[in-house]
């Protein structure tokens, strides 16, 4: 049966888009401020590490967002711009030159 694979690239700007937005929606918290720098964890199990200054503080706040939290904004970014997501799909994300990529596989019955 063959699979179908696409693979997905977001900026840092669309990463700290989506999960803002994710975020919001879900009245999580999320600590106040602009991200001056964001990282990854080695694969396989990648975590996104934002430090996040807020006004009139010296020391940023470190925010910790585990993969599957970060795919979820990243899947829900996709939806709320009509990128088409299949739902019974596997998804995994991916580091990518300065961004991510979420990595979709779908087996297709033919």
């Amino acid at each position: 049966m063959p699979r179908e694979t696409r693979s997905l690239f977001f900026s840092p700007h669309e990463i700290v888009a989506a999960v803002a937005d994710f975020h919001l929606r879900r009245k999580m918290p999320i600590p106040k401020g602009k991200i001056v720098s964001m990282s990854f964890s080695a694969p396989p199990d990648i975590e996104a590490t934002f430090q996040i200054l807020a006004e009139g503080e010296t020391v940023p706040a470190r925010f910790v967002l585990k993969g599957e939290t970060l795919a979820a904004a990243l899947v829900f970014y996709c939806i709320n711009r009509s990128i088409p997501m299949p739902a019974l799909s596997r998804k995994q994300l991916r580091k990518a030159d300065d961004g991510l990529e979420l990595v979709i596989s779908n087996m297709r019955a033919h």
